[in-house]
């Protein structure tokens, strides 16, 4: 009797937090206000000089990759740098540019601006291997130690997701797009879900869109109706010039939350939250412009202070209408 009290009770609980989730990132959002709980690096310190990816773990330590320091770091979860590996060159868990950063449940995942492949790490910062690619990669999610997804940087071509196993071999590949577009146009950062959900957001585009596991689009989304993107030409290369929407994460709750670059009101510091549906739910400012945003997985939000020099951290608070 007493253990079936005691289920009982859990349950209750357990309950009472999803309707409390419900609550605070349901339908009828209508403001997030972010409330700082941490601030890693400073321009008083040598924590960090550029940072530029961000991941953290189930234990909650935080991982970086510092272009400037040709590195990758761990923190703890007081913002104290435990340990740092990486120097520049092109060898064995080294650099020449550090830049996108994830995980699995065991290892770390690294990509280099100018160096094609993806550099493994376990969680104690050791070198394990290379993954091979032919091409520099765009962005990357890692579903498992088995699996990655990444969009590499290949102009001319239908906009492609290549899904990798560990040793860089292509197990599949989910096309985005249905025709050859312009250099850069079909550029995109993306992220999956528990479901196998892709929702990528265009870098040069004002379109943000939801697939399913399948391949099938589910929706399409146009938040700042600006129409075409203006382009220059560089000597004789037409590109555009202006980011629409620089990243794209997803919280637990399965909000959509998309970072604006240089169209939007306030560049590069407007987040705008979607439902899983495609609904546009709020829109909120970051204190300062950042590069990237992302969500762990207790909704804590990171971005950018001070040109790269500071990681911030945020609760997020959700005000319903």
């Amino acid at each position: 009797m007493e253990k079936r009290k005691g289920l009982l009770a859990v349950s209750i609980v357990m309950v009472s937090l999803f309707l409390q989730t419900q609550f605070l990132f349901g339908k009828e959002l209508s403001k997030i206000f972010l409330e700082e709980v941490l601030s890693v690096g400073s321009m008083d310190d040598d924590a960090l000089f550029q940072w530029v990816g961000v991941v953290t773990d189930l234990k909650n330590y935080i991982y970086v990759t510092d272009a400037m320091d040709y590195s990758l770091k761990k923190f703890d979860t007081k913002g104290n740098l435990l340990k740092k590996t990486g120097r520049k060159g092109q060898g064995p868990g080294e650099f020449l540019a550090p830049r996108l950063l994830d995980s699995s449940d065991q290892l770390l995942y690294v990509t280099d601006q100018y160096i094609p492949g993806i550099h493994v790490f376990d969680r104690d910062l050791e070198f394990r291997h290379r993954i091979p690619l032919i091409r520099l990669v765009g962005d990357l999610k890692v579903i498992s130690d088995k699996q990655i997804a990444v969009v590499t940087l290949a102009y001319g071509q239908i906009g492609k997701i290549f899904f990798y196993d560990d040793k860089g071999k292509v197990i599949r590949e989910f096309d985005y797009s249905t025709k050859k577009s312009s250099l850069l146009m079909d550029s995109i950062s993306f992220d999956i879900d528990f479901h196998g959900n892709i929702y990528l957001a265009y870098n040069f585009q004002d379109k943000i869109e939801k697939f399913d596991a399948e391949g099938r689009k589910l929706w399409s989304q146009e938040l700042l109706r600006i129409g075409r993107v203006k382009r220059k030409k560089i000597s004789s290369i037409v590109v555009p010039f202006k980011i629409v929407y620089k990243d794209v994460v997803l919280d637990t709750s399965g909000k959509l939350f998309v970072l604006g670059g240089n169209l939007s009101k306030n560049p590069s510091r407007d987040v705008y939250v979607l439902s899983q549906k495609g609904e546009h739910l709020t829109t909120f400012t970051l204190p300062e412009t950042s590069h990237c945003i992302y969500i762990d997985s207790q909704d804590y939000l990171y971005s950018r202070a001070n040109d790269g020099v500071t990681l911030k951290k945020y609760r997020m608070k959700a005000v319903n209408k």
